[in-house]
């Protein structure tokens, strides 16, 4: 019983990520879509680094929407605070350097919060034939052929 209450939890987790990767693979496509990615995260659940990292994220990408130049400083603030600490606590997770490389290839460089694409590329090039999860793979994949920074 305790194994079947255990599989589907993890089942739910492998959902919600799922679900966290489709919406935040299509937020640059437009403010609709990114706003439902900003609007998921601020009601997930944050515990584990990866969905921490999504949430910084998300506070990035808010923070690029809002007007009121002291909240979009505090958001962006938060949501790099976020992805570092996630990148910290899991510093072998490729997701998480992923999220980290696209943020900071794509926010402007006046913000000065983009001193670690070389080393997540480097980090991303290394371990990308090593990722077990078929989903995750084609995810990091999938950026990986888009991205400036692999070119």
């Amino acid at each position: 019983m305790m194994k079947l209450i255990m599989f589907f939890f993890v089942l739910s987790l492998s959902g919600n990520l799922t679900e966290i990767r489709n919406l935040y693979s299509n937020v640059s496509s437009s403010k609709e879509k990114q706003q439902d990615f900003i609007t998921y995260m601020q009601k997930a659940d944050t515990k584990k680094p990866v969905f921490q990292a999504y949430k910084g994220a998300a506070l990035i990408l808010q923070s690029k929407n809002t007007t009121v130049k002291n909240d979009r400083k505090q958001l962006f603030v938060n949501g790099a605070g976020l992805i570092d600490k996630s990148v910290n606590k899991e510093p072998e997770n490729i997701e998480i350097r992923l999220i980290r490389l696209s943020i900071q290839e794509n926010i402007p460089k006046a913000l000065k919060y983009n001193s670690n694409i070389q080393e997540d590329v480097t980090f991303i090039n290394k371990n990308l034939n090593h990722i077990k999860d078929s989903e995750l793979k084609s995810y990091v994949q999938r950026y990986v052929k888009q991205s400036k920074s692999f070119k």
